[in-house]
């Protein structure tokens, strides 16, 4: 069974849990919401991913147990919009996504049909393969409840865990 952690509103939380589980259909993967009432209680689970869309300053007064969380993990995913990649300590594989052009995951073209993500470096995947460093198209679809950043999580998620990349959100 492997852990993901996913450090968001309770809104966005549910959708990306719903989106990934939708399409990867895989039962020995488990969604876990960290927010600021069960940070204590998830303090000791391995997580293999955890995703940060939430501003981390809500999380002071937890940033031993956060720490203790990352420091586990294979895979941290963050929004550097919101937090600067330097709250997490003792993290092999970091991996940022956000509009900014310094993040690793980032969008190149927004439009009302698609987006165009770009992510721009090459990291080993939860296999051990190296991803290549590539631009990808993702339609919209008219009735897409996704946003931006939940987009780029959901291409980041199924490109850590090699699996087939969503072509229409």
């Amino acid at each position: 069974m492997s852990f993901v952690g996913i450090v968001a509103s309770k809104k966005c939380f549910e959708t990306i849990r719903k989106e990934i589980m939708e399409r990867l259909q895989d039962e020995t993967i488990s969604f876990i919401h960290i927010n600021l009432r069960s940070i204590e209680n998830v303090k000791n689970i391995k997580f293999e991913t955890i995703i940060i869309e939430d501003k981390m300053d809500k999380f002071k007064q937890n940033q031993e147990s956060l720490n203790k969380i990352f420091e586990n993990a294979q895979y941290v995913l963050i929004n550097t919009d919101k937090n600067k990649e330097n709250v997490i300590k003792g993290v092999q594989n970091i991996i940022s996504y956000g509009l900014n052009h310094n993040a690793i995951v980032t969008v190149s073209s927004i439009c009302d049909t698609d987006i165009l993500i770009y992510w721009q470096k090459s990291i080993q995947d939860r296999e051990g393969n190296e991803t290549d460093i590539e631009e990808r198209r993702i339609k919209k679809g008219e009735q897409t409840i996704l946003n931006i950043y939940e987009i780029m999580i959901i291409y980041t998620f199924f490109k850590i865990y090699n699996k087939s990349i969503i072509e229409k959100v």
